[in-house]
């Protein structure tokens, strides 16, 4: 008999609605539950087209053995990541903070007033060596909720306190500005992790590296810094791409891209298709294609192919029939990783013929296979069709027919949801490349939604707007509306109009009007920046403000760059210098806040923007009191380290209750020596503190020189820094 999850709008929980364990969606029945029955709740988070999570749905969720404990000691609950990115953030961050690492499916234990106490990712069901099975690890989680439940529930306090810190805390201090250098310095730190050989950046597992091309790409078409460096910057976004274009992340056959590479070379990949990675891919390889042409044309000429491919694939496959794009393909058919994009040697001659031979040389098929399982590192026996250079020839009509053989399979699975941010993506891409009817008719769509919800929609399923928009909504989708508005403009300016639901000057109106919405709902005007959520959403554990870009860029970016084309220097500026501390500490992973601001580099040299003033400048000083120590008749040295801490700082002490926090430690190299720790009021140090060490003068020697090392992390009440150290040579000597 289905369960709960049987009439949800995400099919992420229907996938669900036959399990045996009593799921509930995330909602106060389920807290209610909990409470009266006095039962710590299991939340488990994922979406439909993560293979891991349909592993443990497989393993564990299916199973009566697993439901059985589900159902008897916890109140379990399933969500949709997608669906509530509110919550999957606040539990993440309690899993990253807690296990030092993140993904789904994600696995949270709280209490019933939603403290998590035990955060972790994909368990199996049965113990594997020293990794522990899901199966031992609810019963162990029941037995210690029943036996040691003050434990578990202090553990939650401490956990929530630290995702609120998390969550709240504010930007890194820097007293760096936004000018030509500090933007050519996050272009060679991009470019210091370019693979060079094979394209993209860092090693394996490779991402479509997508918000880099774009700012990469900007850059080196802009009129601001080196030359050099400009080329290099060019050269690494397009070859990026045409690597990418020939290997087996590239679904020739279909259309499209795959989520990611589990190799180096862009060959092997995890098979699901996301939209967003589909929709930035368009937009880059539509610019490309434009910058290319005067470069290098038969490059211009591949990235127009992989975009008509994107674009075919997103219509022929992913468009509703109201217009909105579905989520994502799963990776999994048949319940195998792939099975419907990888082909044998005889599948192929059974379709092309005659053709084959050629066809299987070009796209380097092998009879034993190219394609490894990834579990054994063994070869299939199947082949997934990639490129190692330009073909001879045109084989699109292999291609065709190929794909119309592979209709016949069973399908990978369908995400359905149409989400209000990914579609402004496909909206700003399908406007990018020419598509304007396409992109209006998404539009209309979702503004027909707002309209008809009163408020703009986080998602829309089965032809129902529900939820209400977070900042990714909101700021994407507005600059979608900027970005079809330019677009119709220019194609109207060129003598070229294009017939659109309304006029050009018309979407510009709906894009100033939800920017205000947007400026109203989620802009902090006390500190700048954009808060993840409004005040309409569920607050767990505070607000955030999203900087990073993960995987798409992000809402904070997008926000700067929607100020920026609308004129509102204030803002802008006031946001980029709250923003500006994050982009020094982490440029490889700001990139859309980078290409957002580069208009903005214009206007520097008369006021450049710096960074919004740190709270607390100053430094915690660390002094050795003296480096040569003499040994009383004991043959012990004794030596001192002072601390001074600026006010509104606190050292943690030499012990904190919490794993994420850095104690304040004192070691002695190589010598033998003990350290005295002084008393900290409440795990905290603060003011000037006294460190007293002392040191033993080895039998027999005169002298005897040591290290002194002093780590250390400075916190303030809502953040804290990274972690320090110092490191003082000393000597002692015979007395």
């Amino acid at each position: 008999m289905p369960n709960r999850l049987a009439n949800a709008s995400s099919p992420y929980l229907r996938q669900h609605r036959d399990n045996p364990v009593d799921w509930y969606p995330w909602g106060e029945e389920a807290f209610a539950r909990a409470r009266d029955e006095n039962k710590p709740i299991f939340l488990s988070v994922g979406y439909s087209s993560c293979h891991w999570c349909h592993v443990m749905a497989h393993e564990s969720f299916e199973d009566e053995e697993v439901a059985a404990i589900l159902n008897q000691e916890f109140i379990s609950i399933k969500l949709d990541r997608e669906e509530r990115p509110d919550v999957d953030e606040a539990y993440m961050a309690a899993v990253q903070l807690t296990s030092g690492r993140g993904g789904w499916p994600m696995s949270v234990f709280l209490t019933p007033d939603r403290k998590p106490f035990f955060a972790g990712t994909y368990f199996p069901k049965l113990d594997r060596g020293n990794y522990p099975g899901f199966l031992s690890l609810t019963r162990q989680i029941a037995q210690a909720w029943r036996q040691r439940r003050t434990d578990l529930e202090k553990a939650a306090s401490e956990i929530s306190k630290a995702v609120s810190e998390t969550l709240g805390k504010a930007p890194p201090a820097t007293f760096s500005i936004f000018d030509q250098a500090f933007v050519d310095s996050a272009v060679r730190k991009v470019l210091s992790e370019y693979d060079g050989e094979r394209g993209g950046f860092g090693n394996a597992p490779k991402f479509p590296p997508h918000t880099t091309i774009e700012f990469l790409m900007a850059y080196a078409t802009s009129t601001v810094g080196p030359v050099e460096l400009r080329e290099g910057a060019l050269g690494a976004a397009l070859v990026t791409l045409q690597r990418m274009s020939y290997g087996g992340i590239h679904d020739h056959v279909g259309g499209g891209f795959h989520r990611y590479s589990t190799d180096g070379r862009w060959l092997l990949p995890h098979f699901e298709k996301m939209l967003y990675d589909n929709a930035l891919l368009l937009a880059n390889f539509g610019r490309a294609s434009v910058i290319a042409e005067g470069i290098a044309p038969e490059l211009a000429e591949r990235f127009r192919a992989s975009a008509a491919g994107i674009a075919d694939w997103l219509m022929r496959e992913m468009m509703a029939p109201d217009g909105t794009f579905y989520s994502a393909l799963d990776a999994d058919s048949e319940g195998e990783e792939g099975k419907f994009y990888v082909w044998t040697e005889d599948e192929v001659r059974q379709v092309l013929g005659a053709h084959a031979d050629e066809f299987l040389t070009a796209y380097n098929f092998k009879p034993e296979g190219n394609y490894k399982d990834e579990a054994t590192g063994q070869f299939t026996g199947t082949n997934i069709p990639h490129l190692t250079g330009e073909p001879s020839r045109d084989f699109d009509p292999h291609l065709q027919a190929l794909r119309q053989a592979r209709e016949t399979r069973v399908k990978p699975g369908l995400d359905d949801k149409a989400l209000t941010s990914w579609n402004g993506l496909v909206i700003g891409a399908f406007a990018e490349i020419g598509l304007l009817t396409v992109a209006a008719q998404t539009a209309e769509a979702f503004l027909a939604a707002e309209a008809r919800l009163g408020h703009l929609p986080h998602q829309i399923v089965g032809g129902e707007p529900s939820g209400e928009g977070f900042l990714d909504d909101y700021a994407v989708f507005t600059e979608a509306l900027l970005r079809l508005s330019m677009v119709a403009d220019a194609f109207h300016a060129a003598g070229e109009p294009v017939e659109l639901p309304r006029p050009a000057a018309a979407y510009l109106d709906e894009a100033e009007r939800l920017a205000k919405e947007l400026i109203a709902k989620f802009y902090d005007e006390g500190a700048g920046g954009f808060f993840g959520t409004s005040d309409h959403h569920e607050i767990l554990f505070g607000r955030a403000k999203p900087v990073l870009d993960q995987p798409s860029p992000s809402g904070n970016a997008i926000g700067l760059g929607i100020l920026v084309a609308l004129g509102d220097e204030a803002r802008a500026r006031q946001t980029l210098a709250t923003m500006l501390g994050w982009m020094e500490r982490a440029p490889s992973a700001t990139e859309a806040m980078y290409y957002a601001a580069l208009p903005m580099l214009e206007a520097v040299s008369e006021a450049p923007v710096e960074a919004a003033k740190p709270l607390v400048p100053a430094k915690v000083e660390v002094k050795l009191v003296r480096s040569e120590i003499v040994a009383g008749a004991d043959g012990f040295g004794h030596g001192e380290i002072r601390i001074a801490i600026p006010d509104g700082l606190h050292l943690n002490s030499d012990n904190p209750p919490a794993r994420w926090l850095t104690p304040t430690k004192v070691e002695i190299r190589p010598a033998s020596a003990t350290v005295s720790y002084p008393a900290a009021v409440d795990d905290r140090y603060v003011g000037e503190i006294s460190i007293p060490f002392q040191v033993e003068l080895p039998r027999g020697k005169s002298d005897a020189e040591f290290e002194v090392r002093v780590s250390f992390q400075a916190c303030t009440e809502t953040e804290c820094q990274l972690a320090e150290e110092r490191v003082f040579g000393a000597v002692v000597l015979a007395g």
